[in-house]
């Protein structure tokens, strides 16, 4: 259903259950209580998730992508940094970050590529290091993020006043709800598939463990 249907729909106080399985999201029980979570601070949380989930797979994705892959990824990144329109550039991004790690899951399987991993010195191995355990971090925070985006945004349109007042917010979680289980699904098979090549380097896998932790610095290059 497209954005704007959802919006005229939300005015009009219609529930949120159909609002939810619209955008083929789970639906949940919404609760009768007005205490249905802050959508600015779940907003906020999720355009952190996706940063951190971003520049972590554009990381690994240079430390395993061949020159001829990493050109044409400049070539999106740089259509991505021209683009004003935030439509646009949103889709740009997610289209840059799940062709990087459909890249990743590929390359970290090569086995030619395993063997050249044993010969990795130090500092590309940290690097690979740092970026492998903060894009876990950001997957983690992700998995989390979707069942509470659907909560907030079933909770507030299950009240006909709160649906009309927060329209928009609704729309923006849900959006945000749906560009997270669209790179979700992907990040499960990046780590399954880079802890082999890190096997190879003689890299400590290791993968976050709590929403809490926090990112690890992460140095601008290889």
């Amino acid at each position: 259903m497209m954005i704007r249907t959802i919006v005229v729909t939300l005015a009009i106080g219609l529930a949120a259950a159909g609002t939810a399985g619209a955008w083929g999201l789970p639906t949940l029980t919404a609760s009768a209580s007005s205490s249905y979570g802050d959508p600015d601070a779940f907003l906020a949380k999720a355009r952190k998730a996706e940063a951190l989930i971003d520049r972590s797979a554009d990381s690994l994705f240079k430390a395993v992508a061949s020159k001829e892959e990493q050109a044409k990824m400049e070539e999106l990144q740089k259509k991505l940094n021209e683009t004003t329109d935030d439509k646009e550039k949103n889709a740009l991004r997610q289209q840059i970050t799940e062709s990087e790690m459909a890249t990743i899951e590929k390359r970290a399987k090569d086995k030619e590529l395993q063997q050249q991993a044993q010969k990795w010195d130090d500092k590309k191995k940290k690097f690979v290091a740092t970026a492998f355990y903060n894009f876990s971090l950001g997957a983690l925070q992700a998995g989390l993020l979707v069942p509470e985006g659907t909560s907030i945004a079933n909770g507030i349109s299950s009240n006909p006043v709160n649906a009309v007042r927060l329209a928009f917010k609704v729309t923006s979680v849900l959006e945000s709800v749906k560009s997270i289980g669209g790179i979700l699904g992907n990040t499960g098979k990046v780590i399954g598939a880079m802890k082999p090549l890190m096997s190879a380097a003689n890299i400590e896998v290791k993968t976050a463990s709590s929403v809490t932790e926090a990112p690890k610095d992460a140095s601008a290059d290889i």
